[in-house]
């Protein structure tokens, strides 16, 4: 008999989201907030499938970071370039460009997130508090996932750093491994992706343990190339990277006295040559149980704190105070902040420095 093909399933969905935001602060004195700026993202994602067991996912963002009177400066870089094998809810394979898995922040997104900004990030300090990973918290690599019991227990295990096989390159090519296990009560989270908040849709109480581990990837700074004549300088020294996580997450619809939010994590890091020693986040959140006019109220205090590797540094700080208007939860919400920040500074003299910025925020989405 010839052979019987399945039906053709034409599913292809496409969308968009923009995040945009107006900043109040100086960059040449951060403690003051009388300059504007301006900071636009924008995703554009196509997703689709073959079959039922063989999917697909790929998208772009295009960002914009200015200030008035200064030169404007673009970006476009890929997302995710995802080939999905997904025969059951209880084991994927997922090969290409995706997110590293260690933290519950990294399947949440921005978009995922209630504050405007995305949490690890210092002022004025450029590598984030966060966990291995390449631009944008994705890099090249394979995943193994599933979320048994319909999401109520959800892992991750990767394999990434897969783009550059030079055991000798800086920083070091050698594969990083990762993986997360979470549970999540009441309600489960059965997707890829989750989010950090639900605005009360679900009540939820998740707890997420993380790790990672590449052998020779806490690398010192290579030394700049020696003045002619001069004798090389020797190679960077190394230790093997690794971080150790624990978060748990709390949300709770109370009825008629709203929903309460409550987030908390740990991260250390491993090794004698990162930039950071461990990392800390505390956020709690309350959103008003009936709208007021087209949306939802919404107001959330979040502290995060770092100690940087460096002996005898001090722990940079940054607290975040929003109120939001959620007018279509995640799809359409403004966000008004105040962000203060205290980021210590290893460049001679070594000092601590203040920051303050006041921005308002708006997030449109096709859900």
């Amino acid at each position: 008999m010839a052979p019987v093909f399945p039906p053709a399933i034409p599913n292809i969905d496409y969308g968009g989201r923009i995040r945009g935001v107006l900043k109040l602060q100086n960059p040449q004195a951060p403690k003051q907030m009388n300059v504007p700026g301006q900071e636009i993202t924008a995703d554009m994602y196509m997703s689709g499938q073959v079959h039922r067991y063989f999917k697909w996912l790929v998208s772009v963002e295009m960002s914009y970071k200015g200030v008035a009177g200064e030169s404007q400066a673009g970006a476009v870089e890929p997302l995710d370039l995802i080939a999905r094998f997904e025969p059951m809810p209880e084991f994927n394979i997922y090969l290409g460009r995706m997110l590293v898995v260690v933290d519950r922040f990294a399947p949440s997104g921005p978009w995922g997130v209630d504050e405007f900004f995305f949490p690890g990030f210092f002022p004025l300090i450029g590598p984030p508090a966060l966990p291995k990973a390449g631009p944008i918290g994705r890099d090249v690599g394979t995943s193994i996932w599933g979320a048994p019991l319909k999401g109520h227990i959800k892992y991750y295990v990767g394999m990434f750093n897969l783009n550059n096989p030079n055991p000798g390159a800086h920083p070091p090519s050698n594969p990083l491994f990762n993986a997360r296990l979470q549970v999540s009560l009441l309600n489960g989270e059965p997707n890829w992706f989750h989010r950090a908040t639900y605005y009360g849709s679900k009540d939820l109480i998740s707890a997420g343990v993380g790790t990672e581990y590449q052998r020779g990837g806490s690398a010192q700074q290579p030394a700049p190339p020696p003045a002619a004549g001069m004798p090389a300088p020797p190679p960077p020294k190394r230790d093997d990277y690794q971080v150790v996580h624990g978060d748990v997450t709390a949300e709770k619809n109370i009825g008629n006295a709203g929903t309460a939010s409550l987030i908390g994590e740990y991260t250390k890091f491993i090794g004698d040559y990162n930039p950071w020693k461990n990392f800390m986040l505390v956020e709690a959140g309350y959103m008003l149980p009936e709208p007021i006019g087209i949306g939802k109220p919404r107001i959330s205090a979040r502290y995060q704190r770092a100690l940087a590797q460096p002996p005898g540094a001090k722990a940079s700080q940054v607290i975040d105070v929003q109120l939001s208007y959620l007018i279509a939860a995640w799809y359409a919400r403004l966000g008004l902040g105040y962000r203060h920040g205290d980021s210590w500074l290893a460049a001679a003299p070594a000092a601590t420095k203040p920051s303050n910025m006041l921005y308002l925020g708006v997030i449109v989405g096709d859900p």
